[in-house]
């Protein structure tokens, strides 16, 4: 019973952090958020200017 009662709490333990894990996700280099006029560059966002290509 007292395995039985580990493998339940390490398996909802393990289920959690996979969960968790798989909401943060970097976005790709380049992308244009079009709501904040903003573009992803060297993993850091950017304001968009008048003579950037990532804007469009």
């Amino acid at each position: 019973m007292i395995t039985t009662l580990r493998i339940a709490k390490f398996s909802f333990l393990l289920g959690l952090i996979a969960f968790t894990s798989a909401c943060v996700v970097e976005p790709r280099e380049g992308y244009w958020d079009r709501d904040h006029n903003r573009y992803y560059h060297e993993h850091a966002w950017h304001d968009c200017g008048p003579g950037d290509n990532f804007c469009r």
